[in-house]
């Protein structure tokens, strides 16, 4: 018994059985070549409509005119037409029947059909939650007997014993709550055991109950197993037969049966197709493992490794080469569109694409974004590969250990595979993907190798045309695939792997970069994930900035963006579900004021400035870190000697460099104040103790070496600095001040926390005028100085600082 809801009318396909389209599963239809695709195209209908009716043949009404040579009731699928392998791929979708037919114009036909809405279905809702037992013991049942149906089979030379041991491990895994998986499961039941003629699948395909369709996978296995036993049977005198007959004559009986299974001859024939486009190397692979399968039979244990590196060999050199989008200004268009600001890192990488497009066989060095979380390095990975036309994978690299994660295992261990890159080549189908290699300052490595070192040759475009997985045991060109990596920072990148890279450092953004990027990508895109398409937002005071501005600066404090898009779905989320409180599940409009951003986000965490006035002692620095630059508060502080003998102790965290740096500071405030009888009496007096707050974080590096001398100055003299001043940049010993990194990230960081000035080296002038936002240079003063005696003036403005 069904119900039918009537939908728009779609073109009708009759297939032979073996060929059905099942519920939630693909089926791919091919033509001998490009004509004969249109020309069924035209036929059919399917040139103007993205769906069809997949019907199968009734072979009792076979040869007469449409519609009565094919059943009523079928599986509607989207189509996808490729017109390079000349095939359709039909994706199932539900069951329908034909409800209508009109004759047009000369011999075409116009059908109306209708969505199968089967009472018996909507009924098993009972039956998964009052059965639970009997549904166990039927699939229990099911996956028993086709297991027996496989080892009965073996000689058989079964097709599709893959697939049947795949559903056999599915059924035993499902969880017997989950209708919709375990009725797809019982559909690829009925539909992979061989011998089901076309009016028994016809009976599956109207069946209006689960419970119905599971006793009938029963009944047909169980047919299934007597043919095989009894095929079993018959056919033991024949092989003793052909063994003896085959012993006389020097021969194998397995090595004729083999010439004749279908597994090997499908094979065989994809070979065929490719061996004049891979190389001599490749094809004395294969044909290797043609000459193994041959000398042994199914059911070996051999016989299943053979057979996965010939499919792995196979699909890898199958492997074809998408078309590139060549107008570097598309390229451009697309690119700049997807990602707001970062207009200096967009033009280095329009640089390497415009060479890239212009030379795809030249030899450039990997791309490496270099920089915080939430900058967007992943997504402009996919960007790329988006304005290129061409496919994306992205392969996490974080915590890999084993070399064989690359290079892939040798076919001697058990269980041995390809390597990760060959993997998600042969996944994709495409020689020249756009492959990023995601944390790659985040490999380990131990006793199993080291992978970074195994990357050397994925990378080394010198070294990548004649890459060899392990697994693979032939050379496969890489040069073709456009790598990309991604990074946090650069100290813990193996040397001669970063000198296969071309090293681009994102920063981070700025406050106003930040509010445009939220405005314009983040708010949209989160109004989508919350569950509000279509939503009508207006903003308090029609000033969008001004709210997303006190987000940015009250509940963030990133150099990315990630942290302020968790805020911003927070928002939405929260005022969603109030919103479903009040009875309106799906409201319209919304206007965000800073009132409501209160009341959804809470207090403000941060205040808009961190830096404060500073006390005697206590001086600014700039430090950079793996996710953005920050402002370092460094305090120095005399207290009575006592038993203490040294001059100076240290807490904080501090790591040897900085430890270094301080005793550097130490010696140039000593010098500095060799005249100031007070000041060196009172350090002589005293043990000075230096600190840098936050002690559970370990700091390093030298730069801190004139924030720390300006700190120890300030507290040797007992006078303050001037406020809201920070400042970076390495002390050597005779007062030099030399040039640091992370220039843009600690600039950044100032601008964020209040900073009003900034003290840098002479030597990083360039940085500031090269990668500082106009926007930031004009509300900010910049010092650039080469000794230490020029910061002095800047600090202590009003008089001499250092009087006897």
């Amino acid at each position: 018994m069904s119900q039918v809801q009537r939908i728009t009318e779609v073109p009708i396909i009759g297939i032979n059985p073996e060929g059905m389209v099942l519920l939630g599963t693909q089926y791919q239809f091919k033509l001998k070549d490009l004509e004969a695709l249109r020309n069924f195209l035209e036929q059919t209908g399917l040139a103007d409509m993205q769906a069809a009716l997949i019907v199968l043949e009734n072979p009792k009404e076979r040869g007469k005119e449409s519609p009565h040579n094919f059943y009523q009731t079928g599986v509607v699928a989207m189509t996808e037409v490729d017109e390079g392998s000349f095939a359709i791929t039909f994706s199932g979708l539900y069951r329908a029947e034909i409800v209508g037919v009109e004759i047009k114009e000369g011999s075409k036909s116009s059908y109306s059909v209708a969505k199968l809405k089967t009472i018996g279905d909507e009924n098993c809702d009972s039956y998964f939650v009052e059965s639970q037992e009997e549904l166990t013991i039927n699939l229990k049942t099911i996956e028993s007997m086709m297991l027996k149906f496989l080892r009965l089979s073996q000689g058989l030379y079964l097709s599709n014993s893959e697939q049947l041991t795949s559903i056999a491990g599915a059924l035993k895994e499902a969880d017997t709550f989950d209708k919709d998986r375990i009725d797809k499961l019982i559909w690829a039941v009925a539909f992979q055991v061989p011998g089901l003629s076309s009016p028994e699948k016809q009976m599956f395909i109207e069946s209006t109950s689960l419970p119905e369709r599971i006793g009938f996978c029963v009944k047909i296995l169980g047919r299934m197993i007597n043919v095989a036993e009894n095929a079993n049977k018959s056919s033991q005198p024949r092989a003793n037969r052909t063994t003896a007959r085959n012993q006389k004559q020097g021969g194998s009986a397995s090595n004729i049966e083999n010439q004749m299974l279908p597994e090997i001859a499908e094979r065989r024939g994809r070979y065929e197709k490719i061996k004049d486009l891979i190389s001599a190397e490749a094809q004395k692979a294969i044909l290797e493992d043609f000459s193994r399968l041959n000398s042994c039979y199914p059911g070996q244990a051999e016989w299943e490794t053979l057979v996965n590196h010939l499919d792995c060999l196979l699909a890898l050199y199958s492997t074809e080469t998408t078309p590139q989008e060549n107008n570097i200004s598309k390229v451009e268009k697309l690119l700049g569109q997807s990602h707001y600001g970062l207009e200096d890192i967009k033009d280095r990488i329009y640089d390497h694409l415009a060479t890239k497009i212009r030379n795809p066989n030249g030899k450039a060095p990997v791309l490496c974004l270099v920089g915080p979380p939430g900058v967007g390095k992943t997504s402009i990975g996919k960007s790329i590969a988006e304005s290129l036309g061409l496919k994306f994978v992205r392969l996490s690299l974080g915590g890999i250990r084993d070399e064989a994660e690359i290079r892939g295992h040798r076919r001697t261990y058990i269980g041995s595979i390809p390597g990760k890159i060959v993997q998600e080549i042969i996944r994709l189908g495409a020689k020249n993907p756009v492959f990023m290699l995601d944390e790659v300052d985040k490999i380990s490595n131990d006793f199993r190798g080291d992978p970074s070192s195994a990357l050397l040759e994925v990378l080394d475009p010198e070294q990548n045309h004649s890459f060899q997985d392990h697994y693979v045991g032939a050379q496969f060109d890489l040069s073709g695939v456009l790598f990309v990596c991604t990074a946090n920072t650069l100290s813990s990148i193996q040397p001669a792997l970063l000198d296969r890279m071309e090293i681009i450092d994102i920063a981070g953004y700025t406050e106003f970069e930040k509010i445009r990027i939220a405005r314009e990508f983040l708010v949209p895109k989160q109004v989508v994930e919350t569950g509000f398409p279509g939503l009508k937002i207006t903003w308090q005071d029609d000033d969008p900035e001004k709210v997303i501005s006190k987000i940015v600066k009250g509940h963030t404090r990133e150099a990315g963006v990630r942290e302020l898009e968790r805020q911003i779905h927070q928002i939405f989320s929260r005022w969603g579900r109030q919103t479903m409180k009040d009875g309106d599940s799906k409201p319209v409009e919304i206007l965000i004021t800073e009132e409501l951003v209160e009341r959804l986000l809470g207090q403000p965490k941060y205040t808009d400035e961190r830096a404060k006035r500073t006390e005697v002692g206590e001086a600014i620095g700039l430090a950079w870190t793996p996710v953005g630059g920050d402002i370092l508060y460094i305090q120095a502080e005399l207290t009575p000697r006592g038993r203490v003998e040294k001059d100076i102790s240290q807490t904080g965290g501090l790591l040897e460099v900085f430890k270094d740096a301080n005793h550097n500071a130490l010696t140039v405030a000593k010098n500095l104040l060799r005249n100031n009888t007070q000041a060196m009496k009172r350090l002589a007096e005293n043990l000075l103790h230096l600190s840098v707050p936050d002690g559970g974080v370990k700091k390093d590096g030298p730069s801190a070496g004139i924030t720390m001398t300006l700190a120890i100055y300030s507290e040797l003299i007992d006078r303050p600095l001037k406020p809201f001043v920070a400042m970076s940049g390495e002390v050597t010993v005779k007062g030099k001040v030399r040039a640091v990194g992370g220039i843009k990230e600690k600039v950044l960081a100032a601008h964020r926390d209040g900073v009003k000035e900034v003290i840098l080296p002479v030597s990083n002038e360039r940085d500031v005028r090269d990668k500082i936002p106009p926007e930031i240079k004009k509300v900010m003063k910049f010092h650039f100085v080469s000794n230490i005696t020029e910061v002095l003036p800047i600090v202590f403005p009003d008089n001499d600082p250092s009087p006897d």
